[in-house]
């Protein structure tokens, strides 16, 4: 399960499905557009922006509930804030095939 349902159930009951709604799909634009910006960066061996990138896709995914998608951004974080380059694309990878899971997920509960 990619999303946090109690998570996800206090964010609606907070702020309404129509928000919700609006901030998913806000979130799915900007991360598409960081998702990209990370692979390069990796690519790149730029561990200051893998890090500040992951960074932010940590804290966005974790505030739409998605937290297994938010601990491979953690991960990837630590990593890169560490030096330690070896497995980024292994995680890349992984945040890449649970972001699909979790906007699918998302995109049947919202």
């Amino acid at each position: 399960m990619s999303v946090d349902h109690t998570q996800l159930k206090s964010l609606m009951d907070i702020i309404g499905r129509d928000t919700l709604s609006r901030v998913k799909q806000s979130y799915f634009n900007d991360s598409q557009a960081k998702l990209v910006s990370l692979k390069t960066a990796i690519e790149e061996h730029d561990l200051y922006q893998v890090e500040q990138l992951s960074h932010s896709l940590k804290s966005s995914s974790s505030n739409l509930a998605l937290s297994t998608l938010a601990g491979v951004f953690a991960h990837m974080e630590s990593d890169a804030s560490q030096g330690q380059a070896e497995n980024l694309s292994n995680l890349y990878q992984s945040a890449v095939d649970e972001y699909g899971q979790a906007i699918a997920e998302l995109d049947t509960l919202i």
